[in-house]
């Protein structure tokens, strides 16, 4: 339910090419996808004019969970943000990996003082690919976000979907009593821990249930629907439909009957790939949704421009998009006008 990964690839380079950027350092996380993405990089810079300064890889998956733990996974992979004849930098792979740039250039902060950190991140053009999200992890909440601002970052499209945002505000832990998730996220969101029969003191902040995820930074959680939210609010759709469309051509003999005496079928999941493929409808956002015959969502990115605040919280504005029913190497519109650049940036050309 997202884009080809190959029209992101052709995005990037035309971005680069756009603003002149012919020196640029690639960071991708250390698996398959991402050795995947660098070899595609290199060969297509290369073939652009545009030469790549450098390469890091990531860890995929970060498991520590203090400042101790990090430090030396990162202290000696942080020195290349140091490079100030490197302006602009490409990351490749998921909300972890940015996580991981995010310690990098705190613990260059950190070894050299606030200046390392001016020189090191805020002069910097950062491009983020669609699978990345803002979010840090508990001891990196009151980190300053504003090293990202400027950044532009390719999104999955998405809308406003209908009630969403009330539905999202007004959640309370109460309403959930199953659901263990709801209370272990409200404890890290809002710092705070639920009362116990079990509990032998009461430590720190006691959540109330009462709080508003309204007054959440973006970084902890997005009360929009993501793009990433909106895929999987698009695949279910999609699956429904594709159920829907299967039982209407199914034999009433096929059709069982469950114990509530609701009518269900019995399938297995390629049973449905053909279903699939036809898909095409409108959700309540209003949106066209149908595949390619790769089995692709047949559309494009938007292209946004990440603007930081104080409080930590950030928003996305978009200022181009990418469309892939465009002539080749017509792909990318963008508009610069109204992209807001990191305040020490004298010149992005």
């Amino acid at each position: 339910m997202v884009p080809s990964e190959t029209l992101q690839y052709v995005g990037i380079v035309q971005l680069l090419l756009h603003f002149s950027w012919k020196w640029v350092g690639l960071i991708a996380m250390d698996n398959q996808a991402g050795e995947h993405f660098l070899r595609t990089m290199e060969q297509m810079l290369s073939e652009n004019g545009i030469c790549s300064a450098f390469t890091k890889r990531a860890p995929v998956k970060n498991q520590a969970n203090t400042v101790a733990e990090l430090i030396p996974t990162f202290y000696s992979n942080s020195s290349f943000l140091l490079d100030t004849q490197v302006k602009v930098i490409v990351v490749y792979g998921e909300t972890s990996t940015i996580v991981w740039v995010a310690t990098g250039i705190w613990l260059t902060s950190l070894s050299g003082g606030s200046e390392y950190l001016e020189q090191s991140s805020s002069w910097k053009v950062w491009i983020i690919t669609a699978q990345i999200d803002f979010s840090l992890i508990d001891f990196q909440k009151s980190w300053n976000m504003g090293i990202f601002h400027g950044a532009l970052s390719f999104t999955l499209h998405t809308d406003k979907v209908p009630g969403f945002q009330t539905f999202a505000n007004i959640r309370k832990p109460s309403w959930a009593k199953e659901d263990g998730f709801i209370k272990y996220f409200w404890e890290s969101v809002f710092d705070c821990v639920f009362l116990s029969a079990d509990m032998q003191t009461e430590t720190g902040k006691i959540c109330t249930g009462e709080e508003t995820l309204e007054s959440v930074p973006a970084t902890v959680f997005e009360l929009r629907m993501t793009g990433h939210s909106y895929s999987v609010y698009n695949a279910v759709h999609a699956l429904a439909r594709a159920l829907q469309n299967m039982h209407s051509s199914t034999p009433s003999k096929k059709v069982m009957a469950n114990e509530d005496g609701l009518a269900s079928l019995q399938v297995k999941p390629w049973q449905l790939h053909s279903f699939l493929q036809r898909i095409a409808f409108n959700n309540s956002a209003g949106d066209e949704i149908s595949l390619n015959d790769h089995g692709e969502l047949a559309g494009g990115f938007d292209i946004t421009n990440v603007v930081t605040f104080p409080n930590n919280s950030y928003v996305r504005i978009k200022i181009g998009m990418l469309d892939p029913h465009s002539p080749p190497g017509k792909e990318l519109t963008i508009h610069e006008d109204t992209i807001e650049w990191h305040k020490n940036l004298t010149q992005v050309r």
